[in-house]
């Protein structure tokens, strides 16, 4: 077999890969929801940052992202592109796929928050403000940007998602950061949300390739490369993530996590700005390369190869077609 021909292949034919990746977001959103909220040291460190997003003013201009109007705003310019999309290549059952998995995850963002998951006030534990005793993860309102920007993601084509995936990262960074310096919400809570989106886009991502393979697949030889977005993305987001950790250092590091009403550092509100950036660049990193390696490549003028294979046909000695006519 050629190389040629081996590197042909149906978009989304390695389901497991897809499955393993629900259960590694599945398992980082149940260690950011143990850590930060039901441990001693997670709740201190939230308690630091909270502090540190009520202490100090920041320049963006105050919007009251709980007024419906304002939040509509807010996802306006991605919704307009995902609806111009999908009527402009008539991906129309990729958005509808795309639509579910917008409302799968902010229908499991409420339940998780409202139902299923509580914030225990532990015995020695930090002293939280009156109105923050119940659980606020994962972020609503990052959920509900974050969600309709990677439907956009979902029904472009694997050409436009390399630089969709950077847009995205750089959109649903900053809603999440804006709901923590208005101090809506913690970064555990901004994280959190960006890993229930990421269930749902996987899910959506898996049957959008498989109902719409044609829509999902590339020709051998004009494969975009996904590599410097990829690379980009996977560069900024840990920058981002070690310069939070390098800022809760310099903010005195243990000793003012642990006393943080008497310690109130600006360093932990630049590191509660990065930890709500980061994490959407890692995400959108894993998914460039996830996306990629799993979209279709096909020849040029040819249909998209069967996910079973093609059907091997072995050639009939010529001393036996007579019996095998007769069988």
């Amino acid at each position: 077999m050629s190389a040629r021909s081996s590197s042909l292949r149906p978009p989304a034919r390695r389901t497991g890969l897809w499955v393993a990746g629900i259960l590694v977001c599945s398992a980082l959103f149940v260690g950011i929801y143990e850590y930060f909220v039901r441990s001693f040291t997670g709740q201190l460190i939230e308690l630091a940052l909270l502090n540190a997003s009520e202490y100090f003013e920041h320049p963006l201009p105050t919007v009251d992202l709980s007024a419906p109007w304002n939040m509509v705003l807010v996802v306006a310019v991605p919704a307009a592109l995902f609806v111009a999309i999908a009527v402009a290549r008539q991906k129309f059952l990729s958005a509808l796929i795309a639509v579910g998995t917008v409302v799968g995850a902010n229908l499991s963002t409420q339940v998780l928050k409202h139902t299923w998951l509580d914030k225990p006030m532990l015995a020695d534990g930090p002293q939280w403000p009156d109105y923050w005793v119940n659980n606020t993860l994962p972020s609503g309102h990052t959920t509900m940007a974050a969600s309709i920007a990677v439907a956009v993601f979902l029904v472009a084509s694997p050409r436009q998602r390399p630089l969709l995936a950077v847009l995205i990262a750089v959109y649903s960074g900053a809603v999440g950061a804006y709901t923590f310096i208005e101090t809506w919400h913690t970064p555990a809570d901004v994280m959190a949300a960006y890993l229930v989106v990421s269930v749902w886009a996987l899910l959506g991502g898996w049957l959008i390739m498989r109902a719409e393979p044609r829509h999902n697949t590339v020709i051998y030889d004009a494969a975009p490369d996904v590599a410097p977005a990829a690379a980009f993305n996977w560069f900024l987001g840990a920058v981002l993530c070690l310069g939070a950790l390098g800022c809760l250092v310099i903010g005195g590091g243990w000793s003012a996590i642990a006393s943080p009403a008497e310690d109130i550092s600006l360093w932990h509100w630049v590191a509660g700005v990065l930890l709500c950036l980061g994490p959407a660049f890692l995400v959108a990193a894993a998914a460039t390369n996830l996306f990629g390696a799993e979209s279709g490549v096909r020849q040029r003028g040819a249909e998209v190869p069967s996910p079973k294979g093609e059907r091997l046909v072995y050639p009939v000695p010529p001393e036996l077609r007579e019996l095998y006519k007769r069988v």
